[in-house]
């Protein structure tokens, strides 16, 4: 957890500091998200219970700002912030992960007012944590169903973008992109939902949710220059 969060204040002071010798970056992104079977595992005080679910696709959205070096064009550094969600029989997931990037591209047809190149594919990889996890889950019984919600450090994991932007000017580029991402999610239960369920003293209400999620989204975005 430490670690990831001095990796995302190493991010916010190196972009503080790049505008003198970098290219920045700003990108608004929307597209779809489609999710592995996942098994889930929900635990009271006297019992587990565990299902496999399919999910719907559903959609994804976020924004992603950094910066490209521009003695190494190539190499690029930055930060995204998503939206993510997952929907299943009676099972529903959202997360909102804050992901420190390293980034690498390949600047293709470069032109002296276009030094980037008009055509760049990269790749990029970064730790992830989510600022809010819910979860919700019902199989039944022995054990009645989960409601809860997570603070930082409820769901951890990475982001793998993949992709290739189209600069259509100096300031503006278009690009499409593939993007895996994988969360070990672990959340307890919310107390105001036992509450209002008068679950409170219940043995069997579920305390505990834990599942892997891996998604799998198609993003297109704008990519502003500066």
């Amino acid at each position: 957890m430490r670690k990831i969060l001095a990796s995302v204040i190493l991010t916010v002071v190196l972009l503080s500091a790049a505008q003198a010798f970098a290219e920045g970056y700003f990108d608004v992104y929307a597209g779809g998200s489609f999710l592995d079977t996942a098994k889930i595992t929900l635990s009271s005080n006297v019992a587990n219970t565990s299902g496999e679910v399919k999910f719907k696709s559903d959609a994804t959205y976020g924004v992603r700002g950094g910066y490209w070096l521009r003695k190494l064009p190539w190499l690029g550094f930055g930060g995204d912030l998503s939206s993510l969600h997952a929907r299943g029989n009676k099972t529903k997931f959202d997360i909102i992960p804050i992901t420190p990037m390293a980034m690498f591209r390949l600047p293709l047809f470069v032109e002296p007012e276009m030094p980037q190149g008009i055509l760049q594919p990269y790749i990029g990889i970064g730790p992830s944590v989510s600022l809010y996890t819910y979860a919700q889950a019902d199989f039944g019984q022995p054990i009645s169903g989960f409601s809860g919600t997570g603070s930082l450090g409820s769901a951890v994991g990475f982001q793998l973008p993949v992709g290739f932007a189209v600069q259509l000017s100096k300031r503006v580029a278009l690009f499409s992109e593939y993007r895996y991402a994988f969360y070990k999610v672990d959340v307890d239960q919310d107390y105001v939902s036992q509450i209002i369920g008068s679950t409170w003293n219940s043995d069997n209400v579920a305390r505990n949710l834990k599942t892997n999620l891996s998604m799998h989204n198609v993003l297109m975005g704008m990519s502003f220059r500066f």
